[in-house]
């Protein structure tokens, strides 16, 4: 096996470790977006729960704005931790995409080594051929 050949395999195992990365970056995408639906559902509860037909209003209004203040505090950690994300995201692709032109132009290189090597192959057997039958 020739050596672009070996380089088109090993590009092809780097390729796949790439889609990994990808995969799991969005993946973590995902699961940063779930925790900050599930904190604006939280919101909209004490949001929701702060009325006055409740006898007991007065009393948790305080531990009702800690908590929104909390959910604030973890929202702004949830986009940072998104906004790196997403960037992580973008390299892999980036990486990805540079992996896949360089995985196609060493296969072109690859296939056309091999057709070299059939011709030249292809030749042999016919100058072996004709050379005998002169003989």
């Amino acid at each position: 096996m020739s050596e672009t050949a070996d380089r088109v395999k090993r590009l092809n195992r780097i390729l796949k470790v790439q889609a990994q990365k990808r995969l799991l970056e969005e993946w973590r995408i995902g699961q940063l977006r779930e925790q900050r639906l599930a904190l604006e559902k939280s919101d909209a509860d004490i949001l929701a729960s702060l009325g006055v037909d409740n006898a007991l209003h007065g009393l948790f209004v305080g531990a009702k704005v800690s908590n929104l203040r909390r959910n604030e505090v973890e929202r702004q950690r949830l986009s940072d931790a998104e906004s790196e994300a997403e960037e992580r995201l973008r390299q892999v692709r980036r990486v990805e995409k540079s992996i896949e032109k360089e995985r196609s132009k060493t296969g072109r290189i690859a296939d056309a080594e091999a057709e070299a090597d059939e011709r030249d192959a292809s030749i042999d057997a016919f100058l072996a051929r004709t050379v005998s039958s002169f003989e």
